[in-house]
């Protein structure tokens, strides 16, 4: 987020707005702020697992690694990514991400329609009904978090995103 506050700043002294920036990256630190405060002791190393979508439905799915913004969201509100790749999207079997076992999926919500796995219905069914699949923690407690996928890239949108990770960890009712 830093490289987008700097964006921001830069911008704004190119078209001679510094003071709109300035407010606007105040903004966004603060909702960023509250989003942490929010979730304080309930996602403390809380296993999270980001899927942007799959070639196949049932084969690898493209997931977040440990470089892009889901990691940053993941850090940002002290959980932990399962997936500890330096890629920012591998794909990883679903056999792999059941030994890993996340508490919580977050599912790309897309426009787009490359794979049949860009739909979120599409994730969900295959989600409780593979065999494999159905037995992730995450899976097991519908512990799904439906979030944009323009937020799941850096940029200035990665904010709301937090929020989203944070409001839908905080409506699964996990102890603290």
């Amino acid at each position: 987020m830093a490289l987008v506050y700097q964006e921001i700043h830069d911008d704004g002294v190119i078209f001679n707005v510094q003071d709109k920036a300035e407010v606007l990256i105040a903004q966004l630190k603060s909702r960023e702020a509250a989003a942490r405060q929010s979730t304080l002791h309930v996602a403390q190393n809380l296993p999270i697992l980001f899927w942007f979508s799959s070639r196949q439905v049932a084969g690898d799915a493209f997931v977040a690694g440990d470089t892009g913004a889901p990691a940053y969201m993941i850090r940002a509100l002290g959980g932990r990514n399962v997936i500890t790749s330096d890629d920012e999207w591998p794909t990883v079997s679903w056999e792999h991400i059941a030994e890993l076992n996340p508490a919580v999926i977050v599912l790309a919500r897309m426009d787009r329609r490359r794979f049949p796995a860009d739909e979120v219905a599409v994730k969900i069914h295959f989600l409780e009904t593979d065999p494999v699949a159905s037995q992730i923690a995450a899976v097991r407690h519908h512990r799904f978090i439906i979030m944009n996928a323009d937020a799941m890239n850096p940029s200035i949108r990665t904010e709301g995103g937090i929020e989203t990770l944070a409001q839908g960890i905080r409506s699964f009712g996990l102890p603290n």
